[in-house]
């Protein structure tokens, strides 16, 4: 006779009708094991930044028994994505509401070059009322923080680029994959700017305007700077590269693995688009100190460089 499971959900989702989901996720954990769930803590993990078609992020965790009454623990994360406002059922829109289920779905991350590691996805469940339940494996790693290591993502983000320069990989051709991100973000966004002009009369010293007019600059030309990226060589970006969607995971007493968590803005971009949102997003966000993007804006673009080189890609004449 099977004992009951004992149940703490610490939130508002009905994690007690979930059980045989629960139980397929186990399965993968422990593979073709016998064994009988006894425990299961379901816990939001307050991740304060969610994406607008992000509902929430939970952690599952407890016991199970196995042969011979050997307990084991397991862990899993569920991440809840909903549809948002009617741009975002677009396909080719930055921010497509499905696009990461589908990521999961199509198993594009199985044939992704080896200097990116993924987590596993063990369900990719549609709700009655209209969400998507995403049931995957939880990661344990460090965040980046310093100039050392984010040169070690920029390294493995090159190696990821060169090995689709260099034709080892094929850029997958999903219809859902976006082909325009950049131009697709910064236009979106623009709804959410300020309207500066209300704080020019406040400017007072000259490098003040001179910096405003840097920025009107910027803005008069952006259409056509961004159109401009798309006659660089295309590789597969992820475009979402903030501090906690890169963990690194160690593999032996030195050397660590990269794994990208979150591939909802996964794209079709340009050769470095994918370095520079790396930088530029841990700036705007305070990870990288201000007082040191030199220093770190040097050594990220060097270390890109050079696993694009470790794949054999030597620039444009490839």
């Amino acid at each position: 006779m099977r004992s009951e499971v004992m149940l703490e959900n610490n939130t508002h989702i009905p994690i007690e009708n979930k059980i045989d989901q629960i139980n397929a996720c186990i399965k993968s954990i422990h593979g073709d094991a016998t064994f009988e769930l006894v425990s299961i803590t379901c816990d939001d993990i307050g991740y304060k930044t969610p994406n607008f078609t992000t509902s929430g992020i939970f952690r599952l965790h407890g016991q199970v028994k196995l042969l011979h009454n050997e307990l084991m623990w397991w862990c899993v994360i569920l991440k809840i994505i909903k549809a948002d406002t009617e741009e975002k059922d677009n396909l080719e829109h930055h921010n497509y509401w499905r696009r990461e289920a589908l990521v999961f779905e199509s198993g594009v991350l199985r044939d992704l070059p080896d200097s990116i590691c993924v987590t596993e996805c063990y369900l990719v469940e549609e709700q009655q009322d209209g969400t998507i339940w995403l049931w995957m494996d939880n990661i344990k790693g460090e965040y980046a923080n310093t100039v050392e290591q984010f040169s070690f993502i920029a390294k493995q983000l090159g190696r990821f680029n060169g090995a689709y320069l260099k034709g080892i990989k094929v850029v997958p051709d999903h219809k859902w994959i976006c082909r325009s991100w950049l131009k697709s973000w910064t236009t979106a966004s623009r709804i959410y700017a300020p309207n500066m002009e209300a704080y020019v009369s406040r400017l007072s010293s000259e490098n003040e305007q001179s910096t405003w007019d840097w920025y009107r600059g910027i803005l008069k030309n952006i259409d056509s700077a961004i159109d401009s990226l798309q006659q660089l060589p295309r590789v597969l970006a992820h475009q979402d590269l903030s501090q906690m969607n890169m963990l690194l995971v160690k593999k032996g007493t030195s050397l660590s693995q990269l794994v990208l968590i979150d591939w909802q803005s996964m794209s079709i971009s340009g050769i470095g688009e994918d370095l520079g949102k790396l930088f530029g997003v841990n700036l705007s966000l305070g990870i990288i100190p201000p007082d040191q993007y030199l220093r770190f804006q040097t050594s990220l673009y060097d270390a890109y460089l050079e696993g694009l080189r470790d794949m054999g890609w030597q620039g444009m004449q490839d």
